[in-house]
């Protein structure tokens, strides 16, 4: 990933491009754009550090499969930089851990196979079979927390005691065994605060009791959202973030609807229901598309989503509508009124129909209406005009949607 930082940056693309085609190894870069006022300079430049960091494993992620792995040169001292960081930031027990040797960021299983090898005798390996290297100047800077820690900090620890870098590792791992006890603790409260029988039209990780979740005492309820963040490989909110979400919910009872940031994902809640919900990719659509149907099968992409048509013996939709007939999916509402299949006579409100429903707000937005020659026929997987289904006998069309972020998550073991 070419950050595109300094005048160098590009230089050391072309070192890196000639020094994979020295090892016949295939090569693909990123070059990261930045405004004037974001790219990052020192201290001042944090979030432009965050952004490129999410960039860089955003580059990662778009050419890593399910399969593959991702392996950083991370080592010895820069584990023992990452936990004396986050002990002045404050971080919780998860982030003492610093770095894992085996950890899913971004969707990605990133392994660090040289965090116990000392810095110096990385250096030798490299001097020993003469490699060319590049030095980044920004290490030099000390406006860079790490980069002071690095050339200050360090030698004055380490004039006094010699052990420094092992023992900050040895702490680290500490850490990371404590974690695994909170991990055991929050993965028993997730599975008992799981919500099932839920009606779900389109993908997420899961959804958990909001009343059970609060039965919780306060240290639980945050280790088991910091978990249930964690397994799904998304980036842990602040503590700040997560306390200030909980009191929300606290204070707030069972009306209580705050939105947690997670890193990809937001915590959402509906009714009595608290989800972890994957953000759209794209923004949300307001134009149409349409499609004339040739059969037997039809396939039309929207925001994140494919709507697909099969034939069914279910009772469904007729396909005498859809002969030679436009299918139109609209994602702007109207005043749309429909009469549900077996549900009487009258006409309803289609909007009063979501309310009652149990369908959270953020997934009606994403769900397109089905017009077959301008005329409403249904809202996919969630209710059918009954003047538009199959009689007795006839053949009948099912409506299915698909969630493309499904298929491009990492597998994991949502609720």
């Amino acid at each position: 990933v070419n950050h595109n930082w300094t005048p160098e940056s590009s230089a050391w693309e072309k070192h890196c491009k000639n020094f994979c085609r020295h090892l016949d190894l295939p090569f693909k870069s990123f070059t990261l754009e930045w405004r004037d006022d974001s790219r990052p300079r020192g201290n001042s430049g944090k979030f432009g550090e965050a952004r490129a960091r999410e960039q860089r494993y955003q580059s990662f992620a778009s050419v890593c499969g399910v399969e593959d792995l991702l392996v950083t040169a991370h080592h010895l001292e820069d584990q023992g930089e990452t936990l004396i960081l986050r002990l002045m930031r404050g971080s919780a027990i998860r982030g003492l851990g610093a770095m894992r040797p085996a950890q899913s960021l971004y969707g990605i299983m990133v392994l660090r196979p040289l965090l116990a090898v000392p810095k110096d005798q990385l250096q030798a390996w490299v001097a020993e079979h003469n490699l060319d290297t590049v030095c980044d100047g920004s290490n030099f800077d000390e406006t860079y927390d790490r980069n002071l820690l690095r050339r200050r900090v360090f030698p004055i620890l380490q004039s006094r005691w010699p052990n420094t870098v092992n023992a900050l590792a040895r702490s680290a791992g500490h850490f990371q065994e404590a974690q695994s006890i909170l991990d055991g603790v929050a993965a028993e409260d997730l599975a008992a605060c799981k919500r099932s029988g839920r009606v779900n039209v389109l993908w997420d990780l899961g959804s958990v009791s909001k009343l059970r979740l609060l039965k919780l005492d306060g240290p639980r309820i945050l280790n088991l959202l910091r978990y249930w963040v964690d397994i799904n490989g998304l980036q842990v909110p602040s503590e700040r973030a997560l306390r200030e979400f909980v009191r929300q919910l606290v204070s707030g009872g069972q009306s209580a609807s705050p939105v947690l940031s997670a890193g990809g994902a937001n915590f959402r809640c509906h009714r009595d229901r608290i989800f972890l919900v994957p953000e759209p990719r794209l923004t949300e659509r307001t134009s149409s598309e349409s499609q004339v149907w040739q059969g037997p099968e039809l396939s039309v992409r929207g925001p994140d989503i494919v709507v697909t048509t099969r034939s069914t013996r279910t009772r469904g939709l007729s396909a005498e509508l859809f002969r030679e007939g436009t299918v139109e999916l609209r994602w702007r509402r109207g005043r749309q009124t429909v009469r549900p299949i077996g549900r009487g006579r009258h006409r309803r409100s289609l909007r009063k129909l979501l309310q009652e429903s149990d369908l959270p707000p953020w997934q009606r937005e994403r769900i397109p209406l089905v017009f077959i020659n301008g005329r409403f026929a249904a809202m996919p997987q969630v209710v059918v005009d009954e003047s538009c289904t199959a009689g007795a006998g006839e053949r009948t069309i099912e409506i299915q949607i698909r969630d493309l972020r499904k298929e491009e998550w990492p597998e994991n073991d949502p609720l």
